[in-house]
């Protein structure tokens, strides 16, 4: 009797053995099963559809249960005329399955295109084309919320990113003459939660010391600066209302996710119409406009139909995506890798910065703003501009400084009113 017992124990207890070997060989196998099938079968097929792009697939440390809900990562509108521009897109998991994200311009602000790609345990798929990262179940995982993917969860890529390292300018201005007042507001609209935080956040605060600096240097006028970081970016509206009451000039920055006429403040979308309409409400208020965001050119298109809009700066045509700090990108390396925050910005301020500091060229800017009967602020931003990316000769200034515009990832656009 006690030999049938002891044989019976022993063989509960070898076939839990066995079955739990069998599980975790199971769940080791889903994995490398479902890898399989992402890098041999669908990522042919998806990425034959945009030749030539950079990429990284990466995935989730864990498996998803069956019912789990993934959505792009919406936002409300801050206009209920303009919820057309949820994106209403889903998948829903039928059974455990493994989730891989496809990055078809990694390390890029966003809006730029990715695509959700759901393998069952079963073996079927699915894919999702969108522009924003994934909620599932409502959140965004930490693990496709990093600026460069864990190795260990990259299933294929063809390029690598690396970590920049920079250090903020530091601005002291020689005594600049003006006798202009002008009110400067800086937006910042990322939260502490989102993709790229740490580079908006830099950008932010390069454009807050430069003019924290250009308003110190001055011997007559004054600039007012108004600051709206994260959750108070959405007050953006109200402080373009407040700055043009006062002033003649109001120059605007702002740092932020996008999308075609659309920018992401404090968790909610602005459309670039409601930026006409609030500009068009003060005619005689001069206005200049940076927009860091993607796809920020599509600002140009809607807001150069306003008589009193100056000047404008984007980071980015259209339809193209705009991109943090790089110091390398594949086997380019940045002319001024001691910069921060975002390509286009720290570029920009850069060259604003040389132009100030120099007695000669600082006088050539005053005299072809009073050549052209403009804002000597108006003028500096389009010098700058002009001379961040290389073209403009007549201030010595040959260099592209912006490294992702010379691998042709982003094209700055530029629009003068005179």
């Amino acid at each position: 009797m006690k030999f049938a017992i002891l044989l019976f124990l022993l063989v509960a207890t070898l076939a839990l053995i066995l079955s739990s070997c069998f599980l975790l060989d199971m769940l080791q196998g889903g994995y490398e099963k479902a890898t399989q099938i992402v890098v041999n079968d669908v990522l042919p097929q998806q990425l034959a559809l945009t030749p030539n792009a950079t990429y990284i697939c990466s995935r989730l440390e864990d498996p998803i249960a069956s019912g789990t809900i993934i959505t792009p990562n919406k936002v409300k509108s801050s206009d209920a005329k303009e919820s057309s521009i949820v994106v209403r897109d889903w998948i829903i998991a039928k059974e455990e399955s493994y989730f891989f994200y496809l990055d078809l311009n990694p390390g890029a602000l966003y809006a730029h295109p990715v695509k959700y790609i759901l393998v069952s345990k079963s073996g079927s798929v699915t894919v999702l084309p969108a522009q924003w990262l994934p909620k599932i179940n409502g959140e965004i995982p930490p693990e496709l919320n990093r600026t460069i993917p864990a190795t260990h969860l990259v299933v294929k890529s063809n390029i690598t990113l690396y970590r920049p390292e920079g250090i903020h300018m530091i601005y002291d201005f020689p005594i600049i003459q003006l006798e202009q007042s002008e009110g400067v507001i800086i937006v910042q609209g990322l939260r502490q939660n989102e993709n790229l935080f740490s580079f908006a956040e830099d950008a932010y605060l390069e454009v807050l010391h430069f003019f924290q600096a250009y308003k110190n240097a001055r011997t007559y006028g004054t600039v007012e600066i108004k600051t709206l970081e994260q959750y108070d970016a959405v007050n953006v509206l109200g402080a373009i209302d407040y700055m043009a009451n006062k002033y003649g000039l109001v120059t605007i920055y702002i740092i932020a996710h996008g999308n075609v006429n659309y920018v992401r403040l404090g968790g909610y979308g602005f459309t670039a119409y409601q930026f006409k309409n609030k500009m068009a409400a003060h005619p005689y208020t001069s206005f200049n406009f940076l927009l860091g965001s993607c796809h920020s050119g599509s600002f140009i298109n809607t807001l150069s139909s306003l008589s009193n809009v100056r000047m404008m700066s984007t980071a980015a045509r259209s339809d193209e995506p705009a991109w943090p700090d790089w110091d390398h990108y594949g086997s380019v390396t940045d002319y001024n890798p001691s910069d921060v925050g975002t390509e286009w910005t720290s570029s920009l301020f850069q060259r604003a910065k040389t132009i100030i500091e120099s007695s000669t060229k600082w006088t050539a800017v005053k005299n072809y703003a009073s050549a052209n009967k403009i804002w000597t602020t108006s003028a500096l931003l389009y010098q700058a501009h002009m001379g961040a990316l290389g073209s403009n000769h007549s201030y010595g200034f040959y260099l592209n400084l912006d490294l992702c515009s010379r691998v042709n990832k982003e094209n700055p656009q530029v629009y003068k009113s005179w």
